[in-house]
């Protein structure tokens, strides 16, 4: 007699679950149309509700009282970070969990897998975390950076320029990492003072222009010229130094990274968009135009990117009354 191996009928393939997941992300995919970094999202927090809840694998387990469950493993959970126990998780990271999963919870009631049972009604929405961090960049920090480029490539004008322009754009545009890397040449209007931001690269789905500013179309204008003399013909508006051809994520990533160090300036890609809202609001753009230059289609996401500014930036406007 053959003893057939015990099989985790919660980590089979065949998990009805995580079969109804993959037809969500493959709507979001070809119908929707959402940007690989939202499905990379949704992705990561269904495994971890998987990874925490293995007795759901079914239509019929899912329940108000599963999903409560789960918030309440993930905010007991244990975890080692270098040498130092840390329990449960950022009030921010819960949120995400719960905005994430709601959308795909929802999607189930919508599509008649899931009658009579609607989670996102039941389950206790969690409390908004309070940002107490100052997550647009200060006036010092971005000279530190600028330096930090203009030291590096003191012999090197081309790359010196060409990193000038990718900080110059994130600073003067709030453009994501996915526009920025999918600007072409010919999204760069300079007759028009405008950016065309292509829906195809955008997380919102939709294209939209961004005015230049000065010192941006003079930024523009010496990158486009250096890349003309160095012959670079490759249609992508940010190109690798080395090899003329587009810049990718790992080259952002390393572009980061290697002015974090050089400057002394703890920052990533969003923080230039946070300071980009933030700037703009302090020179007096309604929420209105700051949410249509950041492609948001709420103004409830734009007010999160506000949250740097403080109760003294109002002086200049109390000063006036």
């Amino acid at each position: 007699m053959t003893i057939q191996p015990c099989i985790n009928p919660f980590t089979q393939e065949t998990n009805e679950l995580k079969i109804t997941f993959k037809k969500f992300i493959e709507e979001c995919q070809y119908l929707k149309r959402l940007s690989p970094q939202t499905i990379k999202g949704y992705t990561e927090v269904f495994n971890t509700f998987c990874k925490y809840m293995p007795e759901v694998a079914t239509l019929e387990d899912l329940s108000a009282q599963n999903v409560v469950q789960f918030f309440t493993r993930v905010s007991q959970r244990q975890r080692m970070v270098g040498s130092v126990m840390k329990i449960g998780i950022k009030p921010s990271t819960l949120d995400t969990y719960y905005r994430k999963l709601m959308v795909f919870f929802n999607w189930l009631e919508k599509n008649k897998f899931i009658e009579n049972r609607s989670i996102s009604s039941v389950v206790p929405k969690p409390r908004a975390p309070e940002y107490r961090d100052l997550k647009s960049l200060t006036q010092d920090e971005i000279s530190k950076i600028i330096a930090a480029i203009t030291m590096k490539n003191s012999k090197d004008t081309w790359q010196k320029i060409r990193d000038l322009t990718i900080l110059n754009l994130l600073i003067f545009t709030g453009i994501r990492r996915g526009e920025l890397l999918g600007l072409k040449v010919q999204d760069i209007d300079l007759e028009q003072n405008s950016i065309f931001i292509n829906k195809e690269t955008s997380k919102s789905k939709y294209s939209r222009y961004i005015p230049i500013n000065f010192k941006l179309r003079q930024t523009l204008e010496g990158y486009l010229n250096i890349r003309s003399k160095q012959e670079i013909y490759h249609p992508s508006l940010i190109v690798s130094c080395k090899r003329g051809t587009a810049f990718t994520q790992h080259g952002l990533k390393h572009w980061v990274s290697k002015y974090e160090k050089l400057s002394g300036v703890s920052f990533h890609l969003h923080r230039f968009r946070h300071t980009f809202s933030c700037n703009m609001a302090k020179a007096g753009a309604d929420p209105t135009t700051i949410m249509k230059l950041l492609g948001h289609t709420s103004l409830r996401m734009t007010e999160r990117y506000l949250r740097s500014i403080q109760t003294r930036d109002a002086l200049k406007y109390i000063n006036l009354l």
